[in-house]
C-alpha cells in the first residue's frame, strides 16, 4: 500500500507543479503584453519629446551650442 500511496503523492505533485507552470506561463504573457504596450508608449513620447525639443532648439538656436 505504501508503494501505490508513493506514486498517487508523485502523480499529485507532478499536477501541482504542472498548474504552477501553468500559471507562471499565463503570468508571464500577461507581463509581456503590458510591457510591449508600455514600450510603445514610451517610444511614442520619445519621438514627440525630440520633435519638441528639435522644435525649440530651431527657435532658440543658442541652447543648442551649449549643450
Amino acid at each position: 500500500m505504501s508503494k501505490n500511496s508513493k506514486v498517487s503523492d508523485i502523480k499529485v505533485d507532478l499536477n501541482d507543479d504542472e498548474n504552477k507552470a501553468k500559471e507562471v506561463i499565463g503570468s508571464l504573457k500577461v507581463q509581456l503584453v503590458e510591457h510591449q504596450k508600455q514600450a510603445e508608449y514610451h517610444q511614442t513620447m520619445a519621438v514627440k519629446a525630440q520633435g519638441a525639443l528639435e522644435v525649440l532648439l530651431q527657435l532658440h538656436p543658442q541652447e543648442k551650442q551649449e549643450n
